[in-house]
């Protein structure tokens, strides 16, 4: 089974709910888990990642003003959080979660790098990867990827497969 793994969802799906319980259920039993789930900054003014291991919650949105038509993502705070998840990485986990694996992974950027790296350190890995995206999300992986539904059974399911500390699914 392949430790690398996309949800892959509809638009009306919450992933990042999702993402969050499977995350409980592997650390409650035991696992070591890392990553980020995206969510709206306080105040609802933009978005924000909750470091899963830490539950940090960091506003990643950055105000340019009413008019700008520029992309809104502070990548100054998103290099620190991928080097934050790098040391997670690094450290040792039984699961790593990020939130996404869309546009800007798809371009070369965001967390794209987190991806090989935790591969290469055998850690399984989950994304969230809307269905728009499954052609990208499979051109990237070239066949060392595994597409699961946005099903919590099926996910745990495929967590148990490929992690050391994951909960048996039946438990869900």
């Amino acid at each position: 089974m392949a430790i690398l793994a996309a949800i892959l969802y509809p638009p009306e799906t919450d992933i990042d709910g999702l993402l969050a319980s499977v995350a409980r259920k592997v650390a409650a039993a035991g696992g070591r888990v890392g990553g980020v789930v995206q969510g709206k900054a306080e105040g609802g003014a933009g978005l924000a990642l909750t470091d899963l291991a830490s539950g940090t919650v960091r506003p990643i949105s950055q105000n340019l003003g009413p008019l700008s038509t520029s992309c809104k993502l502070d990548t100054s705070i998103m290099a620190e959080i991928t080097g934050n998840l790098e040391r997670q990485i690094d450290a040792g986990l039984d699961l790593l979660i990020l939130s996404r694996f869309g546009i800007r992974e798809i371009e070369g950027g965001g967390f794209r790098s987190l991806f090989g790296r935790a591969m290469l350190a055998d850690t399984p890995l989950l994304a969230g990867v809307r269905v728009e995206h499954a052609v990208a999300w499979a051109a990237f992986h070239g066949g060392l990827g595994h597409d699961l539904p946005p099903d919590e059974a099926a996910v745990l399911a495929w967590a148990e497969t490929v992690g050391r500390k994951a909960p048996h699914h039946a438990a869900s």
